[in-house]
């Protein structure tokens, strides 16, 4: 496939010694599956050939190949480049071709086999996240934030060096906290602490720190139900499913998802998870399966949702064996949507439509759809069940937002 990138004799032997012809070949077979145009898998094939060169001209590893080396690749070597292989040079595309590439290497098992060890931040942060999974059961958007946070402060008090957690003090701790809360909001500071807390009860369950640690870590003042939750007005919410142009396949599917999120008010997670096999037609229902309560619900299927849904699938959706319901709508075409392709839907149509300042993710349309059931005359108990709560005090931050109510029982003010 990349014959005519490597006439170059000089490259192409190179290549072939260093055993890369392979992965090139794998390469351009996965682009050609995933649905690129034939100019992309060209610019790609000339960057994947140039890096390979990059690499085999270095005896580099393969399995040491990492983003640091693509860093470099980009920063160092291609500005000032003078290799015989040629081929494309803007960074965005390079940058692009580079993590297909990579991915390719990494996948062949003869390579993953003699992959570099993980560092001992890696290995700590991996046998933390397994705890959070198999252990308590959180969902991946939780463990993000828990990872990420415990990965900064081992950095900041390991650096690179061993992960010798018997040199953790209190007053190491409290200081971290100090420092990093201070350039964090109450919210954010309040996950930063409940993310160590999290690790340090992970460490006391395996003997490796004393319970004083657990105690160390203050909790940041964060009232409960003391702010509003921001929701969109029925005339908001109507221009926002306007923007979309229902003519073309992504307007169509991006219709459909924000669809999902204003008429049952589900999460991110739950669109991406959705498969064809949950939507019941007949019943008009749909199941959520391994939602954040780790259970499986039920919810109605709305008329307005059913045909979104439906429209995308007859006149959209990409004749495939994979089951999600929503597919990507540029290459790879034939694989599912991810959490952020939901959340900047959302943002890119909040912008069109001069509401960027008001929507900043998908959670204040979940609001939104609580808002609006209250509004409507729906109990508490019944805005829980739609939104998943497990608990009714979840729930109570809506009864601040129900106004018209709250302005009947408001005693009058004093003159």
């Amino acid at each position: 496939m990349f014959r005519d990138l490597m006439e170059n004799p000089r490259v192409c032997n190179t290549i072939v010694a260093a055993g890369f012809k392979p992965s090139l070949e794998k390469l351009a077979s996965k682009l050609h599956s995933s649905g690129y145009a034939e100019t992309t898998i060209s610019f790609y094939g000339q960057a994947a050939v140039h890096f390979a060169y990059w690499i085999a001209k270095r005896h580099l590893n393969p399995s040491h190949i990492d983003e640091h080396y693509v860093a470099s690749f980009l920063s160092r070597h291609l500005p000032t480049c003078r290799c015989p292989s040629g081929g494309v040079r803007q960074r965005i595309t390079v940058r692009a071709a580079l993590r297909h590439f990579v991915a390719i290497l990494h996948s062949d098992p003869a390579i993953s086999n003699n992959k570099r060890k993980l560092t001992a931040i890696d290995s700590e942060v991996k046998s933390f996240d397994d705890y959070l999974r198999t252990v308590s059961g959180l969902q991946e958007a939780t463990r993000a934030y828990r990872r990420r946070y415990t990965r900064e402060f081992l950095m900041e008090i390991f650096g690179h060096d061993c992960v010798n957690l018997s040199r953790l003090t209190l007053k190491q701790v409290i200081q971290y906290l100090l420092k990093r809360a201070s350039h964090l909001k109450p919210q954010s500071a309040k996950v930063l602490a409940s993310s160590l807390r999290s690790y340090f009860r992970f460490l006391r369950l395996h003997g490796k720190c004393e319970e004083s640690l657990i105690l160390a870590v203050p909790a940041p003042s964060s009232y409960k139900l003391a702010s509003l939750p921001r929701v969109l007005t029925d005339r908001e919410v109507r221009r926002l499913l306007a923007v979309f142009d229902r003519r073309t396949v992504a307007g169509r599917r991006d219709y459909a998802i924000t669809r999902c999120l204003t008429d049952l008010g589900l999460r991110a997670e739950e669109v991406v998870r959705l498969r064809l096999e949950d939507i019941d037609w007949r019943k008009g229902t749909v199941r959520l399966v391994g939602s954040k309560s780790r259970r499986d619900d039920q919810l109605p299927l709305p008329n307005s949702l059913g045909a979104a849904i439906a429209t995308y699938i007859r006149r959209g959706r990409l004749k495939t064996s994979q089951r999600q319901v929503f597919l990507r709508v540029r290459p790879p075409i034939e694989r599912g949507i991810t959490r952020r392709t939901v959340c900047n839907v959302v943002i890119r149509a909040a912008a069109r439509v001069g509401m960027q300042s008001i929507i900043t993710g998908t959670r204040i349309l979940r609001h939104t759809v609580a808002t609006r059931m209250l509004h409507h005359g729906a109990s508490l108990k019944e805005v829980a069940d739609v939104l998943r709560h497990r608990c009714l005090d979840t729930t109570k931050i809506y009864t601040k937002v129900d106004l018209p109510r709250l302005a009947i029982v408001a005693a009058p003010w004093p003159k």
